[in-house]
């Protein structure tokens, strides 16, 4: 499908300590958003939010974090413009790149979206925040599948070994991120099988020679790091589903998941 890029309607709510909100047109399918942003900071964007049915879709706590997931990826670090992909960026098929596009106003879909948002919200030490929006949009499809981002808190609070065993089970997972300094090493285990066990250093070799650039202070269980879309971890018929991450100190340890699924 043929791809444009187009000016989306001005937000509203632009202003230090305000939430500003892009409502985005039905009708087409967006493949990204481009912001464009001055007088703020990406930290300062201290929350963005896509919003589809009244239900928060994805939600990513500022925007230096999204600049890293997407520097992780291959894509150009924020400067004054940054995206927000809804594509699986650097696969090599466009297929598997495009598989979580964001369908809307396809006639008959039963998983219809009558209302999508961009929201931020927006430090009150901004000086004077201004924000514009483009899409990268194609021909309408069904919603489909999408990616969508949840954050969870979590905190070991000695050295070695802590397990994550409560993580939402039932869509795909396209990626856990893992976002603390001194992370050794990672192991996954789904029924008391093992699916991934790395060393820091490993996973990083592994990813660097793939299609993936690893950001500091993040552990990233991506299985699409060669670049092969299609690769996901299954978590449907999963009875136990855990992660133990060996650290090297206490603190906070935000573990970030890209599930791969239908709006709910």
């Amino acid at each position: 499908m043929a791809r444009v890029t187009v000016r989306m309607p001005s937000a509203n709510g632009v202003a230090p300590g305000q939430t500003a909100t892009f409502v985005l047109p039905i009708g087409r399918t967006y493949h990204a958003l481009l912001l464009t942003y001055s007088g703020v900071t990406l930290a300062q964007m201290t929350e963005i939010r896509i919003v589809a049915n009244g239900k928060v879709m994805s939600r990513i706590t500022g925007g230096t974090r999204m600049d890293t997931f997407n520097q992780f990826c291959g894509l150009a670090a924020a400067n004054g413009i940054i995206q927000i992909p809804f594509d699986r960026p650097k696969q090599r098929l466009k297929d598997a790149e495009e598989f979580t596009a964001l369908g809307t106003g396809f006639p008959g879909d039963p998983q219809q979206v009558t209302t999508l948002h961009l929201e931020i919200d927006i430090d009150p030490a901004a000086v004077a925040p201004a924000l514009a929006l483009k899409a990268v949009q194609s021909e309408p499809r069904p919603f489909g599948w999408i990616s969508k981002i949840r954050e969870f808190t979590h905190n070991p609070a000695a050295a070695g070994e802590y397990e994550i065993s409560d993580l939402p089970r039932g869509d795909l997972i396209g990626r856990i991120w893992l976002n603390k300094a001194g992370i050794n090493s990672v192991r996954v285990e789904r029924n008391g099988f093992i699916l991934f066990e790395r060393t820091a250093a490993e996973n990083s070799l592994v990813q660097s020679d793939g299609e993936r650039v690893p950001q500091a202070n993040y552990f990233v269980i991506d299985p699409s790091e060669l670049g092969f879309g299609g690769e996901a971890i299954s978590t449907k018929e999963a009875q136990d589903f855990r992660i133990i991450v060996d650290v090297a100190a206490a603190g906070a340890m935000p573990v970030i998941v890209e599930y791969i699924g239908g709006l709910n």
